[in-house]
């Protein structure tokens, strides 16, 4: 849908990262709702090698908020760790979802090298 691209771009200048990493989204077509997540990224090297975790990140709600054609409705859940955002964007429905954590069943999909950043993961060997 048009209005998920549309609000991705304008989340992309809204939010940034307090750590290495990158951010994943999924969206439920039949459901119209988008979920928005940090992405598990696999630690190389030193004691904790092996280890996922995920980058920490800010969020300019009154930036992000612009993309919709009115004020819309904000929630915060502390129980869950979620921001919720509901309302229309260019006419289209819109509720989006976005999680402090990553996906309960997110695998990282990069890895970071203290030597060499941020690169996606080698798939396992057979």
């Amino acid at each position: 849908m048009r209005w998920v691209e549309k609000f991705l771009e304008q989340l992309d200048d809204a939010l940034e990262l307090k750590s290495l990493g990158t951010i994943s989204w999924r969206f439920h077509k039949d459901e119209n709702w988008l979920r928005v997540a940090p992405s598990l990224v696999e630690l190389v090297g030193g004691a904790d090698d092996g280890e996922p975790v995920y980058p920490f990140y800010s969020l300019n709600v009154s930036h992000l908020i612009e993309v919709f054609n009115e004020r819309p409705e904000m929630n915060w859940d502390t129980m869950s760790n979620e921001f919720s955002l509901e309302g229309k964007i260019d006419g289209d429905d819109a509720w989006i979802i976005l999680s402090r954590e990553p996906f309960d069943d997110e695998e990282p999909r990069d890895v970071f090298d203290p030597k060499g950043g941020i690169r996606k993961k080698n798939p396992p060997r057979e």
